[in-house]
């Protein structure tokens, strides 16, 4: 069962591949057509980007009530769980990866280079797009690919957690490395969609 959802995956991050080359195919065509499928594909990741980051960022006040919760027991009434002190860590985890692209989508990373900030819009497009295909786009691609046979032993093994009265589903939690990815590539491809209307002055048409 594992093997063919295995196959299902590898053949969907094919088809995600080629997908990812779709705003270097605008920009090199430059029809009207690639432009409008760009745009539409474009929104519909960065929807899906927010969509999941928003509802993950809810993590940071679980953690808030359960650190109190297990302060509170341990200090207070001697209780210790350690199943309770596992899930700071993982909401903690799922909480870093999956926001992680939205921060990449509304431009709050930090930058080292110290030129892009005064630039014109055209060289921070350009930057923005050879920067997405020459590193983004390929980090995105190894750390699936990478990822791929260790996540696989977690869900062949339905791994748990290493203390006995821990939580369980660690493979779970493995999980969101590749999900991390795919997320931010997601977010990499508006960046770039974005990046294609500004260079190929298809941004300039539509706000006029």
């Amino acid at each position: 069962m594992l093997d063919l959802v295995g196959d299902i995956l590898m053949l969907a991050a094919l088809c995600a591949c080629a997908l990812l080359l779709l705003p270097a195919l605008a920009l090199a065509l430059r029809t009207s057509m690639l432009f409008r499928l760009t745009d539409t594909l474009s929104g519909i990741c960065a929807g899906i980007v927010t969509g999941v980051s928003k509802t993950v960022m809810w993590a940071g006040l679980a953690i808030v009530l359960i650190q109190v919760a297990v302060v509170i027991m341990r200090y207070v009434f001697g209780i210790n769980y350690i199943w309770l002190q596992e899930l700071i860590i993982w909401l903690f985890g799922i909480m870093f990866l999956l926001t992680a692209a939205y921060a990449l989508l509304v431009d709050e990373h930090v930058r080292v280079d110290i030129f892009y900030r005064d630039a014109p819009p055209r060289r921070k497009a350009l930057v923005n797009f050879i920067g997405t295909y020459l590193f983004l786009f390929p980090v995105c691609i190894l750390i699936v690919w990478a990822a791929g046979p260790y996540i696989y032993r977690a869900w062949d093994v339905m791994e748990g957690s290493r203390e006995a009265s821990g939580l369980p589903g660690v493979f779970l939690l493995k999980s969101m490395i590749p999900a991390f990815a795919i997320l931010v590539a997601l977010a990499g491809f508006t960046l770039a969609s974005q990046s294609v209307a500004v260079l190929s002055g298809h941004a300039t048409e539509e706000a006029s």
